[in-house]
């Protein structure tokens, strides 16, 4: 009888499971008269992205809302509890809810756009949603909803629980205390808190060395970043608060470090280090101690910036699946950078040194297209060669060339440019506008007479650019150029408007 028991037992904990729910949100509009925010929508992509690439949450079991409104929260909220009933209906597994938001707040509920869910209802809509519930705030005055319970700014983070069938119990992290800011920086882009607790849960909190990130290592590491970067700002300085009501011992693990599908290591003496997702222009991890160097990251093209003596360097490296890349100071060049800081939904609050969001790429293009001839020709197939030596901002030369032929009468021009452009870049977007000028050789061939003239070329442009994945880029440009050139003693001029499509290799 008492093996049977045994085995029984154990019998149940080898069907025993915790699964693991998540509803994320971000909102950049809120109510007041403050201006939207920059990041709120892109932290809740990141911190999604992070539970389903290392937090054991499937995506049937996540609900990532940006931009949504209070019912498309409130149907997010019903519809988990009713997928953690269906779970619990096997009385051996458990559920973890994670709640996250990030955006606008008054001290008194979550802001998405012009509506509000204040922190009461809220509560009470998750509660008993599955067996331990985790609810991370990102907000000004965040702390305020959690007051009642006296919510407290402190480092050490004793919450205790464990994945065993045992724990039980609420969790509430807010950004920043009751009557403070939370903060936002154009570095990171994104909020300062929630980059942090991200990087934690990337491996930089893995104090213990154990390949996990619990809930307390990302707490405690997301704490001392957020107090550190933020306590010589005018906005003051910003102090996450916890406040819980548990049953259980042990700890929660938030992430798994054994789930990355490669691991990326930062050079030796590295004292800071922030990597961006290239193909998502998004700052995607930061390591802010010397004493850890290795992220667990997708595979995938990385833009590295690293600081070292009062020094940033940057360069580009490709993580393939499965494997554990370590950059060599060989790879990366010094940069040059400024960062701004600015409340949540505030305008920008102080400017500091520190680095730069563009990497420090160039690119190599080759389009094709078609231009007006200067004889009546017609169109001719023209063909371009672009280089860049940087992808902001800046110089770029050209050697553009063309060709029409109609019967025995041909054209065929070559142009050599010089020229400069401004640039903007949303996501994997970029666009520029600018102009270029430079010499062209021209020569006209009619039966057997062929006649060669010198010309000068002046070109407006504008250029579109997709990042489509690794170095590749896919280009359209336009330009109106005009070229000038001598004609029987006389200035002629040569109206030139012209298109082409193209692929470009950045490196």
């Amino acid at each position: 009888m008492r093996l049977l028991l045994i085995l029984s037992l154990l019998a149940a904990a080898a069907r025993a499971e915790t699964i693991r729910f998540a509803v994320v949100v971000g909102n950049n509009a809120g109510r007041g008269a403050l201006p939207p925010l920059r990041y709120a929508e892109s932290d809740a992509g990141k911190f999604a992205r992070v539970l389903l690439e290392l937090g054991d949450v499937s995506p049937e079991h996540l609900q990532l809302l940006q931009g949504r409104q209070v019912k498309d929260l409130e149907q997010a909220l019903t519809r988990v509890r009713e997928q953690v009933d269906a779970v619990r209906r096997t009385p051996e597994h458990r559920a973890v809810l994670v709640f996250y938001f990030s955006g606008h707040s008054d001290g008194e509920g979550l802001e998405l756009g012009s509506e509000a869910l204040p922190y009461s209802r809220l509560k009470a809509i998750i509660a008993g949603v599955g067996d331990v519930r985790v609810v991370v705030v990102d907000a000004c005055r965040s702390g305020a909803g959690f007051r009642e319970k006296g919510a407290r700014p402190a480092e050490p983070f004793a919450i205790k629980l464990t994945d065993n069938l045992q724990s039980t119990g609420d969790v509430y992290i807010a950004s920043s205390a009751e009557s403070e800011a939370a903060l936002e920086s154009n570095e990171v882009l994104g909020s300062i808190f929630t980059h942090h607790f991200v990087s934690g849960l990337r491996g930089v909190a893995d104090s213990s060395g154990d390949r996990l990130v619990t809930l307390g290592e990302a707490y405690r590491y997301a704490y001392d970043q957020t107090v550190s970067r933020t306590v010589l700002l005018p906005a003051g300085v910003q102090h996450p608060t916890y406040d819980y009501k548990l049953a259980g011992q042990g700890e929660l693990v938030l992430s798994t470090l054994q789930r990355a599908t490669a691991q990326l290591v930062l050079p030796v003496g590295t004292e800071r280090g922030v990597v961006t997702d290239v193909l998502r222009d998004q700052v995607i991890a930061e390591v802010a101690t010397a004493a850890t160097r290795e992220l667990a990251l997708p595979a995938g093209e990385y833009g590295v910036r690293v600081f070292k003596e009062g020094q940033s360097f940057g360069g580009r490296i490709s993580l393939t699946e499965g494997s554990r890349r370590e950059v060599k100071w060989d790879e990366l060049r010094q940069l040059s950078n400024s960062v701004q800081v600015a409340q949540k939904g505030a305008y920008v609050a102080q400017a500091i040194s520190e680095n730069d969001r563009w990497p420090e790429e160039r690119m190599l293009g080759l389009s094709l297209g078609i231009v007006p001839a200067v004889a009546p020709l017609g169109l001719q197939a023209a063909g371009r060669v672009g280089f860049e030596p940087r992808l902001k901002a800046g110089l770029n030369l050209a050697v553009v060339g063309a060709h029409a032929s109609r019967g025995t009468v041909s054209e065929s021009a070559i142009e050599a440019r010089v020229g400069w452009r401004y640039a903007w870049r949303f996501g994997p977007v970029w666009v520029g506008v600018g102009g270029e000028v430079g010499p062209a050789f021209i020569w006209q061939q009619t039966g057997t007479a062929t006649l060669f003239s010198f010309a000068g070329v002046a070109a407006p442009r504008a250029m579109v650019r997709l990042f489509v994945g690794g170095p590749f880029v896919i280009t359209l440009e336009g330009e109106a150029g005009v070229a000038f050139f001598g004609l029987d003693g006389r200035l002629g001029v040569a109206f030139r408007p012209s298109g082409t499509v193209g692929v470009g290799f950045r490196f």
